[in-house]
């Protein structure tokens, strides 16, 4: 039987490195990705504050075509990445990163096994202005001051409350818990272990 590994973290908290290092471990193994369906960040920044404000109800938030593609994938049929155009194998191992564990049920109902990337969201912020500074090299000096400001002005108004709130209802479904902050090979030992170790 497939089964679906879910790797859930805040943004920035390792969760991209974890499924890439499991995935070189795991002999059969094929990788799915919630950001590659979710149309919520699509969104003004006025109308996630709305969806927050009303009680942040993850089942409210648009991911079409993912549950699907998990169930699809579970039995042993190929599913479509929307974001890359193309087609991802079934495998033993579904290796599925996501920011919302059980907590988002259409999905979530799929999970054999999840993971809590437990990262300080200090380190995870770091981490992810990091990677995208890296990508605006190319670019104008001049556009990454403004840029960072607006981003971190909405991290301070919304998403650092959003990010806490995922933290605490999220993690508590966890199947196991790990620190965000070791190595990643270590990550990937202990994981790997956890998951042989329940289901082998």
């Amino acid at each position: 039987m497939n089964r679906v590994i879910a790797v859930a973290g805040a943004v920035g908290a390792g969760k991209s490195t974890l499924v890439t290092g499991l995935c070189a471990r795991f002999p059969d193994c094929a990788a799915i990705h919630f950001d590659h369906y979710e149309r919520m960040t699509e969104q003004p920044i006025e109308a996630i504050r709305r969806w927050a404000e009303s009680g942040a109800d993850l089942n409210a938030m648009p991911v079409p075509g993912l549950a699907e593609a998990l169930e699809a994938l579970k039995q042993d049929r190929a599913a479509f990445d929307p974001a890359t155009r193309t087609e991802i194998r079934p495998a033993r191992r579904i290796l599925f990163e996501t920011q919302f564990g059980r907590q988002h049920a259409a999905t979530g109902r799929h999970i054999d096994f999840l993971v809590w990337l437990d990262t300080p969201l200090d380190i995870a912020l770091a981490r992810k202005i990091r990677q995208m500074s890296d990508g605006m090299d190319a670019r104008d000096p001049a556009d990454f001051a403004p840029w960072l400001r607006g981003y971190l002005d909405n991290y301070l108004g919304l998403v650092g409350a959003l990010l806490r709130q995922q933290r605490d209802r999220v993690s508590a479904d966890a199947d196991l818990v790990v620190d965000g902050t070791l190595e990643p090979a270590e990550l990937v030992r202990q994981v790997e272990l956890a998951v042989g170790a329940r289901l082998a």
